[in-house]
Order: structure tokens, then sequence, then C-alpha cells
């Protein structure tokens, strides 16, 4: 269902078919992409920004649910529309664009012939929820007979068995991961090979009245190993495509699968890993073989792997094999901080060649104790040296600074406003106010961050009647704690992000852009470019031992590491040069450790 990105095929419809297809000759699987036929009645570019807005996406079907919710649904779908582009302002409509979602859905409802399919499934993942109620509803109205299941990571944790004991048109909810349970559905239903449902199927009939425990290890439900998985059917999507985009065909880009879970999996706001028990990753042969396939396939060049994070091992013997292939494949993927032994310009640099081209990495803070207090797990420096290596292999990263979260220090502020100038030459992150994700570990541990109470989100409150919200567990939360004061503190914060923003989108308008703060190598002497906020060039040069050093420190390096590469060089004299450095910007510094920030035009 809406509001899936349009320009993409499912990954979880695609895997879903491709597995039962290949598990059973007794089963025939359809897939539907209704969102296809959405986004060619709304266009495209109407359709984007709305997908990327997930309170409007569920605000526009709020009504063909809860019919008595439009108007407060209609104030939360402007509060969002009001702060869009002028040509998005002009173009939406909430009563028309109900209006359009309720006629398509009762057309798409009709179109179907419902008793012909044992189970109708709906994928439910992010802003999928009130779609999906809202066509899981109208089936069971045209035919009462239906089998409806709910699966995705909006049923995750207690959320699913909620929406079951809420929805009486549902019948059953998948929970965690969906092949090896929709295959068991499906041979329960039919009676073929099972006299019991699994422990992650919830079911209305049994009266099963409690949700599985968060699972310590692999459970029944989830597959051990995910290289057995055959490469995703995306056949019925471009059959789609072809029926909705006939006069205005696009390419779509390609969801592909590297990893399930989260090998570090301790981030304290993170609820993302809840369909999942532990990490799991293909090989990198394996994957590489369903990118060629898919490729060759719908004749498509462009990827995004669907992790939450890559497995670093396997993903660089992949993108090394990507790059000796002869295809110019275009990669966008998640990625965490790096380190480690191995230099970040040689595993950019094979990333690069392998065809990545943008990369999300959880940058989250530049504060050192708060990403402690995140339990992330990396180091300011860390984060800045990911961020300055993906610039000088031409990586476009994207990231995020969490703003407001609960217990952050007016000094954890302070660092963050001084280490965003050290940060100024590299493409600006993003700005995310925190929110309380369900059974998160903050959300399991509340007091630990000064949470004083847990309650549903002023937003959902809007959507969903009184009488259901009390019954449902939904995934994003709201707290009461130290709100007021979190909002004053970071305000300058977010001031400074957008100028930071508003300078680099000013100098897209270059034809030709350099970085910002760039060397060029001479063999015996360096020359650093650095242009500041204000928009002023210095120029700095250094010579023989001094551009050693700086080159020294292209990589993060101790100062043991340094007094053991200059042994000649007194300490003393080492760490003044490297403080002036400092002083300059053109270098950082973190408990005893040191990264140059200039990138080299050359490579660049």
């Amino acid at each position: 269902m809406p509001w899936a990105l349009f320009n993409r095929p499912s990954i979880q419809l695609g895997a879903l078919k491709a597995y039962l297809d290949s598990r059973s000759t007794d089963l025939s699987v359809a897939t539907s992409h209704p969102y296809l036929e959405v986004a060619s009645l709304l266009s495209p570019d109407l359709y984007h920004w709305i997908s990327r807005n997930p309170w409007v996406s569920e605000a526009l079907y709020a009504p063909l649910v809860f019919p008595e919710q439009a108007a407060p649904a209609e104030v939360l779908a402007m509060k969002y529309v009001k702060k869009a582009a002028p040509e998005i302002r002009s173009s939406f409509h909430y009563n028309n664009l109900t209006e359009c979602l309720d006629n398509q859905l009762t057309n798409w409802v009709k179109r179907y012939n419902w008793s012909q399919y044992a189970i109708i499934g709906f994928s439910v993942c992010f802003h999928q929820l009130f779609a999906s109620l809202a066509a899981a509803r109208a089936i069971k109205k045209k035919h009462p007979q239906a089998l409806i299941v709910f699966g995705g990571s909006s049923c995750g944790s207690d959320a699913g068995k909620s929406l079951l004991d809420a929805f009486h048109f549902i019948d059953y909810v998948i929970g965690g991961e969906g092949e090896s349970g929709l295959l068991a559905l499906c041979a329960f239903i039919s009676g073929l090979h099972a006299t019991a449902l699994p422990e992650n199927i919830l079911s209305r009939k049994t009266g099963r009245q409690d949700a599985p425990q968060r699972p310590k290890k692999i459970h029944a439900g989830q597959l051990s190993s995910l290289d057995d998985l055959p490469v995703p059917d995306y056949n019925n999507y471009f059959s789609e495509q072809k029926k909705w985009f006939a006069q205005t065909p696009f390419i779509p880009v390609l969801p592909i699968e590297f990893s399930r879970g989260c090998w570090w999996n301790k981030c304290s706001f993170c609820n993302l890993n809840l369909q999942w028990c532990g990490y799991r990753s293909k090989e990198a042969a394996k994957v590489m073989h369903e990118v060629k396939t898919l490729s060759a396939r719908h004749t498509c060049l462009d990827f995004t792997f669907v992790d939450n994070m890559l497995p670093p091992k396997e993903a660089l013997d992949f993108f090394e094999m990507s790059g000796e292939h002869h295809a110019d494949f275009n990669f966008f993927a998640e990625i965490r901080s790096l380190k480690g032994p191995k230099p970040l310009a040689d595993i950019f640099s094979i990333y690069h060649r392998g065809g990545l081209s943008t990369i999300q990495v959880g940058i989250e803070s530049l504060s050192s104790s708060l990403l402690q207090k995140m339990h992330k797990g990396v180091s300011v420096i860390e984060n800045i040296a990911t961020m300055r290596g993906a610039q000088e292999n031409s990586l476009v990263l994207k990231g995020n600074l969490i703003l407001q979260f609960p217990g952050s220090s007016q000094a954890e502020v302070d660092e963050t406003l001084k280490n965003l100038d050290y940060i100024f030459p590299y493409r600006p992150l993003a700005t995310a106010t925190f929110f309380l994700g369900h059974d998160s570990p903050i959300h399991r541990d509340p007091q630990k961050y000064g949470i004083r109470a847990i309650v549903n989100h002023a937003n959902n409150g809007r959507l969903f009647p009184e009488s259901i919200l009390k019954k449902i567990n939904l995934l994003v939360k709201d707290y009461r704690g130290d709100r007021i004061k979190q909002r004053k503190i970071w305000k300058p914060v977010l001031q400074k992000v957008k100028k930071w923003q508003q300078y680099h989108e000013k100098r897209k308008q270059e034809v030709f852009q350099k970085p910002l703060l760039y060397y060029r190598d001479g063999g015996d002497f360096l020359l650093i470019s650095q242009e500041l906020p204000e928009g002023k060039i210095l120029h700095h040069r250094l010579k023989g031992t001094s551009r050693q050093l700086y080159l020294f420190c292209t990589h993060i390096r101790t100062d043991t590491d340094l007094f053991k590469k200059f042994p000649d060089i007194p300490p003393q004299k080492i760490l003044s040069f490297l403080d002036d450095l400092k002083m300059k910007r053109v270098l950082f510094v973190e408990n005893n450790k040191y990264l140059a920030l200039a990138v080299h035009l050359r490579d660049y």
C-alpha cells in the first residue's frame, strides 16, 4: 500500500513471493502494488513529497478508517504542508486528496475477485498503517470470508498483537520475519503439513492472549541463513509500472538485501530491529549474483541496500567484485562510522570503485559524552573521519544530528557547537528531533534518561479515536521529562546547522565546486586552501616535515603514533605544531588523537 516509494518495487513482496514460489508447488502467489496507481493519480512529485512525510501520509488515509477524525487529521497534515515548497503547497488540497484516495481504494477493491485467495496479506512498514487498515476493512466488507494477515516492521514487538485486538477485520499477525511464517500459515490454512501455528503467528481464532516475548536467540520463525533465499521477484511491479506509467516511464531503483538486523544493535534510541533476532548476512558472492540477475532481468543499474547496516567484511568483498564487473552499477547503502586499523581512504576508495555513490551514516552526535549516552560505540573523531573519507572519495554522505536527546547537558550542546566549526567544509548534516521509539532501550529504561512518564504521541491523538488509541501500541511514543529545557538549549545548534546548509546550498550554483577545505601535494610541500563560513579564503603552506606530519594525520593517529613515526622531532614541538593547526581548524583533536581535515583535491 502507499506510501512506499513509488520508484522502487517492494522488497517485502518480492522476497515473500519468490520464497513461497520456491518452497511450494501447491501455492499460487500474486502481488499487488496500488501505490503505483496512487502515484500516477497524484503526480510523482506530490506523491514523493507525501511519502517522505510520515504524519502527512497517515493523516490522508485516517478519515477512510475513522471518518470522525477527518478534521483533526487535516489540521495535522496542514501543519507540515505549510512548511513545504510553494509547488507542493499549491497542489496539496486535503479534501480533494482524501477523496481521490477513497475512490482509488474503492476501485482497486472492486477490481479483484478476492474469493479466489485463501490469504490476503499486507506488508505494513513505515507510514503504511492507515492505508493498510482502510484496504483490509474494505476487502473484508466485500468478502467477509477473506483471511487478512498483517506483517512487517509496524507489527514488531507487541504492536502486532495490539492491532489484532483493536481491529476485528485482521485475522492473523506475523511477528518478525515473514518467509517461514507465511509459508507455515499457508500450510495451516490449506490443511497441508501443519497442525498448529508457529509462536510468531498471532491468530484471532486461536485466542492467543500474549505476544511472543523478545527472543534471546533465533526462534523457529526466523531463517538461520540468508544464503538460500531466492532472488526477489519484482515481475508484478514492472507489469503494473507499465500500466500506470505508460506515458511517463521511469527506470526504477531496485531494493536488494545484504543482511538483516544490526550487528551493533546497542543504540539507546533505536527500535528499527524489533522484527529481527540477531544479525545475519549473505555472502558477497551471493549478493553479487542477485545484483547481476536483477540487472539483467529488468535492465536496471541502480540499487538500494535496505539493510540497517552493511556487514563490513562482506561488503568490502562485494564492492571489490562489483568494481571488477563491467557494468556501471550505482548503489545506496547505510553504514556505521568506520573504525579500525584499515585506512578509511582505502575502504571508501573500494566502495566508490564498486559503484557505491551515496551512504547513510548514523552520525547522531558531535559530543563525546552524548555519543556514550546514545551507546553509539563511536567517537566524535571517528564520525568526522567518516565524513572526511566520504568527501575525499566522492561519496555523498547523508546523516543526522539528533537534537533534544533527553538528559542532554549544556556542556554537550556547547561541544556540538564548537565541533560544527570543524566539519563546516563537509556536506551538511540534517537535524532530527529525538522521538521515543516503542520498545527501544530508552523506552524500556526511561528513568535512566530522566523520563518521568511515557504517553502516546500527540499526533496520533489526531489520527485515532481515544477508544482505539488506548488499545494499541504504536511505534512512535512521546514522553514527559526535560523537553522544554532541551528545546531551549538545542536551538542554537539548529540555527547553526541551517546556516551551514544554506551556505552549501548557495555554493551549488557554481559550475565547478572545489571542496571548502582541500590540499594539493607538491612533493616536498603542501598547499592547503580553506574557505571560511564568511566566504574568506585562506591559504596555508606546509614544507618538509610539516607536510609529512599533516599527511600522516589523514588517518586518525594517536600522539604515540606520531612520536614513533617522527622520533627525531621533540614531542612538545610536534604537539605545538598540531595545536596551531587545530586553532586554524584544519586539524581535529580529541583525547590525544589527531585527524587532518583537508581532502586531497586530486582524488576529489
